[in-house]
């Protein structure tokens, strides 16, 4: 007969550890200034859009848009820029009436398409209550109510696994851009929990400033600087026998997108006609290996931190910079069990925030914050460990700024405690 083997809990306590990465900020001075001053090229076709009805429909598969033909003076035309302000910005493919309407196939436009020379710069802090949609892979799941203020709840069910998000805005120092949240992962087999994941606690979204200059058509300078990140939160799992695999739900699949409409500035708010976003993206990540119904895995942690990141381009050179300010581990608590000789690996990570910075559509930067923990079981020899890791991260793609630079994914910085049993080599 196997005898059920059971082995003790670590319980690890860790206390404020001291900062040594590499990663910093290259750029010295971050001051940037509120303007919008541009003069546009001279295919492009701008549009006010008050009463919200000149987009009639989209084929997204086509990204073919169907549009009130009494707004346009002339039938748009192959390579021309439809500009509908603060909502669309789209390069034109090809164009045909049907009775009163425009039906517009399109394909991305560069900034670097709509602009010839201007620049375009704010100091923004993004705020809860200005999120308009929640969006899972890129489709609106849920609509919110004009300047919110109430807490987000919302159930997604992905790849066999339910995902329980609750975000309740916060006012603090007169602006609502802390929250409180929790975010649980329950994986059911014939309608039993055999796995949960919990993430709760509190974040606090940057102050994002950002600078975009075009000359002649081509893109001059980019900096945007992300500053004080701030998160405190629990990590929690707890699996018992079920299935292995793995399940990574890709960033940013879900996403809170907050517009910027206006650019504030000391005189008053500039409008901004360019379509941005801020979009506030969570990710899930679980990897499970428990294949004994008698296995189980459990692990808890608490974690805390601010950091910043931050992206300039001038000329052909991009540097990326970001670094931790506070950052803390502690009350880590780790347990395994399992049949002899039965190995058990289960991980659960969640990015939150993750903060990108959209234009047109399209993502151009981003930086988030990422937790991970996990509890494991080996044998041969006996060992059994647990872990606690937080990261900083970021990556970008200028191709909205017309440019050909290969998309890139960085690690600011990283942090990472593990505690070991003595079997372990």
């Amino acid at each position: 007969m196997i005898k059920r083997l059971l082995l003790a809990t670590f319980i690890l306590i860790f206390a404020i550890s001291c900062s040594d990465d590499t990663a910093s900020n290259p750029v010295e001075d971050t001051t940037i200034t509120p303007i919008y001053e541009v003069e546009y090229s001279d295919n492009t076709i701008i549009l006010k859009d008050n009463d919200n009805n000149i987009v009639i429909g989209l084929d997204t598969a086509s990204n073919t848009y169907t549009l009130d033909g009494s707004k346009f003076e002339e039938d748009p035309k192959e390579g021309e820029i439809i500009l509908i302000e603060g909502k669309l910005l789209r390069k034109v493919k090809s164009a045909m009436r049907n009775g009163s309407n425009l039906v517009v196939e399109t394909e991305d436009a560069a900034l670097t398409d709509v602009i010839k020379n201007g620049e375009i710069a704010w100091d923004i802090t993004p705020e809860w209550n200005n999120a308009t949609a929640l969006k899972f892979d890129g489709t609106t799941v849920m609509t919110m109510p004009t300047e919110f203020n109430e807490k987000i709840e919302h159930t997604i069910s992905y790849g066999g696994i339910d995902h329980k998000i609750e975000i309740e805005p916060k006012l603090v120092d007169g602006k609502i851009n802390s929250c409180v949240f929790t975010f649980v992962m329950s994986k059911k087999i014939a309608g039993d929990a055999t796995a949960a994941f919990t993430a709760k606690g509190t974040v606090t979204l940057p102050n994002q400033s950002t600078l975009i200059k075009i000359k002649e058509g081509k893109l001059e300078k980019f900096k945007s600087f992300n500053k004080g990140i701030a998160a405190d939160l629990e990590l929690s799992l707890s699996a018992a026998g079920s299935k292995s695999g793995e399940h990574d739900l890709e960033l940013p699949g879900i996403a809170l997108s907050i517009p910027i409409r206006f650019i504030p500035t000391p005189s008053g708010p500039i409008p901004l006609p360019i379509p941005v976003s801020i979009d506030i993206g969570i990710q899930f990540v679980t990897k499970m290996t428990v294949p004994d119904v008698k296995s189980s895995a459990t692990a808890s942690s608490k974690l805390s931190l601010t950091a910043d990141g931050n992206f300039e381009y001038t000329g052909a050179d991009f540097h990326t910079g970001g670094n931790f300010g506070k950052e803390e581990i502690k009350d880590g608590e780790f347990d395994a069990a399992a049949s002899l000789g039965i190995p058990i690996d289960v991980q659960f990570g969640v990015a939150f925030p993750r903060v990108g910075l959209n234009i047109a559509g399209q993502e151009l930067a981003y930086i988030h914050t990422g937790f991970t923990t996990g509890s494991s079981l080996n044998w041969g020899p006996l060992c059994k460990s647990g872990y606690v890791k937080m990261v900083v991260e970021g990556g970008y793609q200028l191709k909205v700024l017309g440019q050909t630079i290969v998309e890139k994914k960085k690690t600011f910085a990283e942090r990472k405690r593990e505690a070991k049993s003595e079997g372990c080599q």
